[in-house]
């Protein structure tokens, strides 16, 4: 008993350090610790890169967002490149083109997936920073100014803007945008101590110098900002610059996106061991671990510890805890049963948000592990 015992006070603890202890030991050290960048009047030339797949919906709208962002003309470009489109996207981007020498479309004739086609336009880009951004992203006005402005600090390899989803009223979608917002916030602790390691492929600037060719199985949102790393440079996220996104508006669709992503990073970041050093990289190491892995490995944790706790039930010591946990994943199985039909309550969306992101983990984790790899997706 006392080693089952121990094992689920360690269990315990790995999971709260996770979720909050890790968050608190950053917002801590934020307060103590600052790594400032510099700002200043700069303005470098801009490639934005936009991969499509059948958009014939959205393009039309992206495109009129990047015309309208408010940077001279004579040192923007914007570069389609169509990943084996079979809609009418590329014959809108051709008559967009038409009117605007800036616009250049690429052509993927197979399915490459989403890196293969950026590493196709990325090839021919002039820009001295390259914005890459999804066909359902909408900036600002000022995005590429106040990137630039970021951009004015050498140290400074990439800035990830702040990505703004839409309002739901589902308290899943709640659950699931609250997720987000945890998100974003330990992106913004890790940014102003030094050590972030990440972005999101809604929208990324970087310098062309720094980047490398994206491997077709990972994301761009993964692999970039960790080739960014490894040569020195800081990543930056600016609350300043905001854009907004699209969150998946079904179920199925939330946990295939939560799949895909931990399958890409989990082996994107195995592909760069370097960066797990901590005598070379201590806080990015350190990050990384806290901030990715052991958030990915959570499901595990939390099966070990009901199983372990089950295997206590007969001690009265340990009956809450088993309790605590059969009604946090009950009210989870009554959000998603709810959620089926309509809207659910808070008390039972909430836990099925964080239930459903977990199942996500796990099997991203269980697919990369077995060394499957999503190079193409809608």
């Amino acid at each position: 008993m006392t080693w089952s015992a121990t094992v689920i006070g360690v269990l315990i603890a790995v999971v709260a350090y996770t979720w909050a202890g890790y968050p608190l030991v950053l917002w801590t050290l934020s307060k103590m610790i600052r790594n400032r960048s510099t700002r200043g009047d700069c303005q470098p030339s801009f490639s934005i890169v936009v991969a499509a797949h059948n958009e014939e919906s959205r393009i039309a709208r992206k495109l009129h967002d990047c015309l309208t962002l408010k940077y001279p003309t004579d040192r923007l470009e914007i570069l389609v490149g169509s990943d084996g489109s079979t809609d009418a996207t590329e014959r809108i981007v051709e008559e967009y083109a038409a009117r605007d020498s800036r616009i250049r479309l690429f052509r993927n004739p197979g399915r490459g997936g989403k890196s293969g086609v950026q590493n196709l336009a990325t090839a021919q880009a002039c820009g001295d920073i390259l914005l890459f951004t999804d066909a359902e992203t909408e900036t600002r006005p000022n995005l590429l100014e106040q990137i630039a402005e970021d951009f004015a600090d050498p140290k400074v390899g990439l800035v990830a803007p702040v990505v703004r989803f839409g309002r739901f009223d589902d308290p899943v979608s709640k659950g699931q945008s609250a997720y987000w917002r945890f998100e974003i916030f330990l992106r913004q602790l890790e940014s102003d101590l030094g050590i972030l390691a990440t972005a999101s492929g809604a929208a990324l600037a970087v310098r062309r110098e720094v980047l490398r060719p994206i491997p077709l199985e990972y994301g761009d949102d993964c692999i970039i900002p960790l080739d960014v790393c490894l040569q020195g440079y800081r990543i930056l996220q600016d609350p300043r610059c905001v854009v907004s996104d699209e969150m998946p508006h079904s179920i199925g669709g939330e946990l295939r996106t939560r799949i895909r992503m931990t399958t890409r990073n989990w082996s994107g970041i195995l592909s760069r061991p370097g960066l797990l050093n901590p005598f070379r990289f201590p806080g990015v190491a350190w990050g990384v671990i806290s901030h990715k892995f052991l958030r990915w490995m959570t499901p595990f944790f939390l099966l070990a510890l009901f199983l372990a706790n089950g295997w206590l039930a007969y001690d009265r010591r340990m009956i809450p805890l088993f309790i605590l946990q059969c009604c946090f994943y009950l009210a989870a199985f009554v959000g998603w049963r709810r959620s089926l039909t309509s809207p659910c309550e808070r008390v039972f969306g909430y836990p099925f948000a964080f239930c459903l992101a977990n199942l996500g983990f796990l099997l991203g984790v269980l697919k990369s592990m077995r060394g499957e790899r999503v190079v193409v997706y809608k």
